[in-house]
Parts: structure tokens; sequence; C-alpha cells
């Protein structure tokens, strides 16, 4: 079986896909399956997340090097490849190769039989590292805040995977979209809406609610599972996974 590959995505900052990739990912690994998360965002907040700082390796080396990916184990059966700030000139290096948008599919290409997901912390643009993302994946997860002009936008996105789908990757399709930090607030709701009605076929039924636990969870580098199993962020994190695996 060859593993599904997400790449979680949106052209905002602020939005959740860090969070959704960690605990996600160790959502998915808790359903015992084999998962690999990895940090293509220079920002690198998903490694900081889980105390990954200043690598001696990290993604950089393989996609502008040609290095081995560097694997770090997290958990039983959560592995991540770290990012670090130096992936900041990888956009600039990649842009002049002539298959620089197929750098990261490659290198994930010999280590890809060995998990069943593989989850791509994209950074806040729709340059040239979130398109080797989408170019490696098989699907494209992309994470909304349930906020007013969060949705805006959403069509871009939506146009950039067609065009990736026809030019680059014809294997590459819309996994869902998945809303965050909802709360009981009229613009939430008002969004959760508008959202399920204007995509009824692509808004997964399960929403992330706001919870001041995920925050902490952040601050204590730990997934949301490790800091507060109970709280309500765990249990819908928990019911993603079980919607994605079912997907």
């Amino acid at each position: 079986m060859k593993p599904r590959i997400i790449a979680v995505v949106n052209h905002k900052g602020g939005v959740g896909k860090t969070t959704t990739t960690l605990n996600l990912g160790k959502a998915l690994s808790m359903n015992k399956k084999k998962v690999l998360i990895v940090d293509i965002d220079p920002q690198a907040n998903l490694s900081q997340s889980v105390g990954i700082e200043e690598p001696p390796k990290n993604i950089y080396h393989a996609l502008c090097e040609g290095e081995v990916l560097p694997v770090h184990k997290i958990a039983t059966g959560l592995n991540i490849i770290p990012a670090d700030l130096d992936l900041s000139g990888a956009e600039v290096k990649l842009i002049t190769e002539v298959n620089g948008y197929f750098k990261l599919r490659n290198a994930l290409a010999t280590i890809a039989k060995d998990y069943d997901f593989i989850l791509i912390d994209c950074p806040p643009s729709l340059g040239i590292l979130t398109a080797n993302a989408m170019i490696a994946a098989n699907e494209v997860l992309i994470v909304v805040q349930s906020q007013y002009l969060a949705i805006k936008g959403l069509d871009t996105i939506i146009e950039l995977i067609e065009e990736l789908r026809q030019n680059l990757n014809p294997a590459l399709g819309l996994m869902g979209l998945l809303l965050t930090q909802v709360n009981r607030t009229v613009v939430s709701r008002t969004i959760v809406e508008k959202v399920q009605t204007e995509y009824p076929d692509a808004a997964f039924q399960t929403v992330i609610r706001q919870n001041v636990a995920v925050v902490e969870s952040s601050t204590h580098r730990q997934d949301i599972f490790s800091y507060d199993k109970t709280c309500a962020a765990a249990e819908d994190y928990l019911n993603l996974s079980k919607e994605v695996i079912n997907g």
C-alpha cells in the first residue's frame, strides 16, 4: 500500500496548520498507523513544538544539498523530519534549479514505504516550498480558521491544487477543509455554516474547538494527547483521525 501523503496548507498564518499536523499525526499513530510528520516551514514551529531546535541536519540539507532526510523519533509510530531557519534560503536556491519543485517528492520516495501517513506542515504562503509539498502529496488538507476573512483565498488554494494536478501531479486531490478555533460566538458559527454550505463535499464533519489546552500544550512542547488527553481538542483530533482513516 502506498502511503497517504497529506500537505497541510493555508496561505495565512495562525490558523492551526502546525497544531493540526502534530495532533492529527499523533492521533493517527494512536490508531496504530505509522506516521511521519514533515516540517517544511522556515519558522520551524512544528520542530520546536516537539522540542527540536537547531538540529545539526534538517530538511534544508535534503532539499538543497542532496543529503539523506534526517528522521527523528517522537513517539511510538510517530517520526518527524525537522526544519530550521536556514530553510528560508531554500526558496531562492530551489527556484533556480530545473527540478526545484520536485525535491521533496524525490527525497520522500526513498522512505515513503515505511509509513501509512506522511503529513507535511507547509509555510503560510503559496511559494515553492508549499508547491514542493503539494507535488509530493496525493492529498491536500486546508486548515480554515473560523473567523471573518479566513475563508477569503480558499478558492485561490483550490485553483492551485487543480493547476498542479493538471500540470505536475495528476495524483493530487483535495482531502478536505478543516475548521479550527471554533467557538460559540455568532461569527464562528456563521463561518462554520458558510464553509459547510459552500463546500458541502469538502468540509470535514469534525471541527476543532477553541481550547486553551492547545496553546498550553504548545508551550510545554507536547502534543495535545500527552498534555491533556481529556480536553475537547484531544477529542476533536481523535475524531478527525478516524474521519481521515475512513475517508
